[in-house]
C-alpha cells in the first residue's frame, strides 16, 4: 500500500513524497527508511461547458400512505383503474414557446410476487396522444409491505406541450382486481430547443 505525504514547502504543489520502508525479518532488526521519492501527481481533467437551462415542474403523488419513498406516499392504480394528473405551466414559461418537454414518472409494481411481471401493462396518454401501450419496464416493489426502494423511471417525450398538460394512465394489466401499479412522483422536464 502506498502512502503519500504532501509537503507545502516544495516549489511544485503537485509533487508528493513516497517513503520506502523495509520490514524487519526478525525481532532484532530495525525499520529502515529510505529517502523519499518524488512522484508527480497528474493534472486535473476538467471541462467548462456553457450552462444549459432546464426547468422541472415536480408533482409529488400522495394518494396512499405507505409505499412511496422517501415521502411515504404514492398514487395507486388497481387493475382496470384510470388516473388523471395535470401539469399547469406558469404563463411566464409559455412566453418561451420553443421548449422540448419530457414526462418522467417514478413507478413500481405491487409487491405481489406471485403475479408474473409480464401480466402488468398500462396505456399512457399525454395531451390526447398515446405515448405508451403495453407492458411497463417495472419490477415488483420491495421490501414487501414497506416503503419500496426499487422504483424505476419511465420517460416519455411530450409531443404537444400546452398551458394545461394532461397525463392519463390506464392500468390495462391482465391481473386480479387487487393487483396494482404505484406512482411515486411525476416531473415535467423542460429545456430550450
Amino acid at each position: 500500500m502506498d502512502s503519500y505525504f504532501y509537503y507545502p514547502f516544495v516549489s511544485d504543489p503537485y509533487a508528493t513524497y513516497t517513503p520506502t520502508v523495509w520490514q524487519p525479518q526478525d525481532a532484532d532488526e530495525l525499520y529502515f527508511y529510505s529517502m523519499p521519492a518524488i512522484e508527480r501527481q497528474p493534472q486535473p481533467v476538467l471541462s467548462n461547458r456553457p450552462v444549459q437551462t432546464s426547468i422541472v415542474l415536480f408533482k409529488e403523488l400522495t394518494g396512499y400512505p405507505n409505499y412511496g419513498n422517501p415521502s411515504g406516499n404514492a398514487d395507486i392504480l388497481y387493475t382496470g383503474n384510470r388516473g388523471v394528473w395535470t401539469f399547469d405551466m406558469p404563463p411566464l414559461l409559455l412566453v418561451q414557446s420553443n421548449l422540448n418537454a419530457q414526462l418522467v414518472i417514478r413507478g413500481v409494481l405491487d409487491d405481489h410476487t406471485n403475479v408474473p411481471v409480464a401480466n402488468y401493462s398500462a396505456r399512457i396518454t399525454i395531451n390526447g396522444t398515446v405515448v405508451h401501450t403495453g407492458r411497463l419496464p417495472l419490477v415488483h416493489g420491495s421490501p414487501a409491505g414497506q416503503r419500496f426502494n426499487n422504483w424505476r423511471l419511465l420517460t416519455f417525450n411530450v409531443p404537444n406541450l400546452r398551458r394545461n398538460n394532461r397525463v392519463v394512465i390506464e392500468n390495462t394489466s391482465n391481473t386480479g382486481p387487487n393487483d396494482w401499479i404505484a406512482f411515486d412522483w411525476m416531473e415535467l422536464r423542460l429545456q430550450p430547443r
